[in-house]
């Protein structure tokens, strides 16, 4: 398995996590019950953490070849930013 392909099982990770917390959103929204929306946002708490952590190693992983590979015939590469 490459990185490439293991990034798209993370972006697809990224997407049932996503799907998940929409639909607790959406129960949170039409919650009026002061325990259940604590108990909701209990949920989705460590939800929305694991989301933005699986984005993040899937972007690193479909761009980590890109990153490292040098271009052909350009000459040394200034890496500081402007």
């Amino acid at each position: 398995m490459t990185l490439y392909e293991l990034s798209l099982e993370y972006e697809q990770t990224a997407a049932m996590l996503r799907g998940r917390i929409s639909e607790l959103e959406r129960v949170l929204r039409e919650t009026g019950d002061g325990p259940r929306r604590i108990q909701l946002d209990r949920r989705l708490r460590p939800l929305r953490s694991m989301y933005r952590d699986v984005r993040e190693v899937a972007r690193h992983l479909n761009g980590y070849y890109r990153k490292f590979t040098p271009r052909r015939g350009s000459g040394p590469v200034d890496h500081r930013r402007r």
